[in-house]
């Protein structure tokens, strides 16, 4: 069966862009590092997933049966508007964030209700995804109001536990919504969506990237990490963009949860490149986040090998090329943390060793 592309609507660019804003205020959490160590990282990843997966929750609705009428666009502007009010309360006291942060979420969740009642309510047969989708937000937003009971009783340890437990249900209960039609998924508008998401992520890997070219002064260091971010780019093009069959009829759970860590980790190493040109942090704890973030970014892209067009091949002496690439990056990183140049140097090895990788399998199928 022929799939039909579904538009991404400008809306919809405007709310990407106000959920990459509400990621980028999280590395305000990690900025600041105490006695050497991400300050408070577990926060800053348990956060990173719920802002995410209030987004995917919003896409995954308009994907399968949004039309643009005027509820829809009621609904999506009281969501940004959560958004924004959530994002700027975003700081290093979780005491003071905590309260306004679940009350956000919690209007996120029921913006996304609200459109998936209004669609199941036109259907005549209530036994379908849209009713199942209702169930599962529903359950997400209890464990919220459990959180924000815990909060009002004063238990803010109790509180963030709750919000990873929201994460997890979250993330894992639509694989317990039983049949699920594969049609009412347009895979290559969802494939569209995760890919202008991403490239807007690395929008703000560039604006970290921007303050080591000094006006002043030409040095090697900018040229680094601009070739860094742009390898990194480029690989996630050629596996995601060029390598994938987005034709397809698709779920696309395994789409879905890849790009919540290739966007985590795009983050992560902005905050690392800011940490870096600044000098307040210790080189040794950056080299090793550097690099579980890189393998991290890499095992997620290359999870999609799945999705390959037929006729495109991955084989074993690619992985074991892309391992080499990524312990020998490693291995300099870690020898020459402290020196910015060594440890650009190694990143440097890892991102563009792996697409050449990349660009050597597109080559192949393109033959």
């Amino acid at each position: 069966m022929a799939i039909v592309d579904k538009k991404v609507e400008l809306i919809e660019l405007f709310y990407d862009l106000i959920f990459v804003y509400a990621i980028s205020r999280l590395t305000t959490l990690i900025r600041e590092p105490v006695n050497g160590i991400m300050h408070p990282f577990f926060v800053y990843l348990i956060i990173s997933f719920v802002i995410i997966q209030v987004w995917l929750y919003f896409t995954n609705y308009i994907n399968r049966y949004g039309k643009w009428e005027v509820h829809d666009y009621i609904l999506t502007v009281v969501n940004m508007i959560a958004v924004i009010y959530m994002a700027n309360t975003i700081n290093t006291q979780w005491n003071q964030m905590a309260l306004p942060f679940n009350i956000s979420m919690l209007v996120m969740f029921l913006t996304v209700i609200g459109l998936y009642y209004i669609h199941d309510r036109r259907q005549e047969n209530k036994n379908n995804a849209a009713h199942n989708s209702i169930k599962i937000i529903i359950i997400v937003c209890m464990i919220y109001i459990v959180a924000l009971i815990a909060l009002f009783s004063n238990n803010l340890r109790f509180a963030i536990w709750i919000d990873a437990v929201a994460v997890v249900v979250g993330a894992f209960l639509p694989f317990l919504s039983g049949d699920f039609d594969k049609g009412i998924v347009n895979f290559p508008h969802l494939v569209e969506r995760f890919e202008l998401l991403t490239i807007i992520t690395f929008g703000e890997a560039i604006v970290g990237m921007t303050y080591f070219f000094d006006i002043t002064s030409l040095n090697l260091r900018s040229f680094f990490v601009f070739f860094i971010v742009l390898s990194l780019f480029a690989t996630y093009v050629i596996q995601i963009h060029r390598l994938m069959d987005h034709h397809r009829e698709e779920r696309g759970f395994k789409l879905m949860f890849t790009h919540y860590f290739i966007i985590i980790s795009i983050n992560l190493m902005t905050v690392i490149f800011e940490l870096l040109h600044s000098g307040k942090f210790d080189p040794l704890f950056e080299s090793i986040v550097m690099i579980i973030s890189l393998i991290v970014f890499y095992i997620s892209l290359m999870a999609n090998k799945s999705y390959y067009k037929e006729g495109v091949v991955f084989t074993r002496n690619d992985s074991i090329k892309m391992i080499i690439c990524i312990a020998a990056g490693s291995l300099i990183m870690l020898l020459f943390n402290n020196t910015p140049h060594g440890f650009l140097l190694g990143a440097l090895v890892i991102a563009c060793g792996n697409f050449i990788v990349l660009v050597q399998i597109q080559q192949k199928f393109l033959k």
